[in-house]
């Protein structure tokens, strides 16, 4: 018993810690992206160490033109959601839970001329209605990542595929094997891309 009970202690002190690194990065991350969205120096930067992941990670997840494709946690630079339409021609929705970091990132979309790809909504992730999605793309500094995985294993497809960025391997701390299987990982510069799918 109390083995147990030390068990489901630490479990929840892991996805306690797991969730402040998330916000924390989301900080960092929203600075950064602010930069990105008003100069073209600091868009360049960022896009020069994201991209080739980004790229790596559709390869990974087989991304096509005929998948309907949903990225939690696009920020206000929807630099991965940017590169999911330009590369495979699939339809996108990118959502934040920040009404004005959507209202940044869709005036950035626009301004590519991406609005017949992509469409940037104000969302939570661990409540947002995702049974018509084929991939789904989770942003390193999304939280809370146990319910917002949690939600997904109850509401998406049987046969959907998740690509979830970690730091720290953190995915594989809180993920709960009985729901999901690990199909690959990538390892980036700084983080780390699995390939989710759902346990039948």
């Amino acid at each position: 018993m109390d083995n147990g009970g030390t068990s489901l202690n630490n479990s929840k002190y892991n996805t306690t810690i797991i969730n402040a690194q998330r916000i924390l990065s989301c900080y960092y991350y929203n600075f950064l992206e602010l930069l990105a969205v008003k100069t073209k120096f600091f868009q360049k930067l960022l896009m020069k160490g994201r991209e080739p992941v980004f790229i790596n990670e559709i390869k990974m997840a087989k991304v096509t033109k005929n998948d309907n494709v949903l990225l939690i946690g696009c920020g206000m630079f929807p630099s991965e959601t940017i590169t999911i339409a330009k590369q495979t021609g699939a339809k996108v929705i990118g959502i934040d839970n920040s009404k004005n970091i959507t209202k940044i990132a869709d005036k950035y979309v626009k301004k590519k001329g991406l609005s017949n790809l992509i469409k940037i909504q104000y969302g939570e992730g661990a409540e947002y209605p995702v049974k018509d999605f084929n991939v789904i793309f989770i942003a390193i500094n999304v939280w809370p990542i146990d319910s917002i995985l949690g939600h997904l294993e109850k509401n998406m497809k049987s046969d959907a595929r998740i690509m979830c960025k970690s730091s720290r391997n953190d995915i594989i701390k809180i993920i709960d094997n009985e729901k999901f299987t690990i199909v690959a990982k990538l390892k980036n510069p700084q983080t780390q891309s699995f390939l989710l799918m759902k346990k039948n």
